[in-house]
């Protein structure tokens, strides 16, 4: 609803000129005020997306590093070699301070290590790219591994139908998104094709380091008991 009335207020000239829609939106509705006052808005949603963005990506990494995929330093839980998942400790029990500052609990129970290396892997994306640059870098890769994850989801549903699922939607949920992922990915391949071909690369170029690190663990295991990789997904399954 809300694209729509931007579309049914602005002109296409001012849409398609304009890298800030609703600013230019409450400008025109509202006057000078009415755009500062949709640029707060905008900013704030800007910081909750990031917000959340940062810490999703940060257990990533994490179970990343739990799993082997990534050096075990960044599978750890604050600043301790601790990784395993433990109860925090509760705020009457301990002074506010010893609460916050606990290695196991409050402000440091979080993939620190996990989280530092996805701010390095940022600062060097901004320092070597622009913001449209680093839009199509992004939008490209994430929905990319979007669309394959629930593409995975349909699949399962007709090749595992009798799989507990703690999580269940309608079958035209996931297909609504996987067209929709489709179409977003396609404007990107017409728009930019250069640099939808880096992308592609670039996520290629991780495959030869994940057989190294995957497959030539499962090997030299011989193929004995389950590998580190399966344990969290079985972990689930055998709920």
């Amino acid at each position: 609803m809300v694209n729509i009335s931007f579309f049914l207020v602005l002109s296409l000239e001012t849409i398609n000129a304009s890298n800030t829609v609703a600013v230019a939106f409450g400008r025109v509705v509202f006057g000078p005020i009415g755009a500062f006052v949709f640029a707060l808005l905008v900013a704030g949603s800007a910081f909750g997306s990031l917000n959340a963005s940062t810490f999703t990506s940060g257990r990533l990494v994490y179970v990343a590093g739990k799993e082997g995929y990534l050096p075990v330093l960044f599978g750890r839980l604050g600043l301790s070699q601790n990784t395993a998942m433990r109860l925090p400790v509760r705020p009457s029990r301990t002074s506010k301070l010893t609460y916050w500052m606990a290695d196991d609990a409050g402000f440091f129970y979080t993939p620190i290590f996990a989280m530092l290396l996805n701010a390095l892997i940022t600062l060097g994306y901004i320092i070597v790219g622009d913001f449209a640059t680093l839009t199509t870098f992004y939008g490209v890769a994430s929905y990319a591994f979007y669309f394959l994850t629930v593409l995975g989801l349909i699949i399962l549903r007709v090749r595992e139908p009798d799989l507990d699922r703690p999580y269940k939607c309608w079958i035209t949920t996931p297909i609504l998104f996987c067209c929709v992922s489709l179409f977003l990915l396609s404007r990107a391949v017409f728009a930019e094709p250069l640099q939808t071909l880096i992308v592609v690369a670039f996520i290629i170029a991780g495959l030869p380091l994940y057989w190294w690190r995957v497959g030539s663990r499962n090997k030299n295991r011989g193929g004995r008991g389950t590998s580190d990789w399966w344990r969290f997904w079985k972990r689930w399954t055998d709920r």
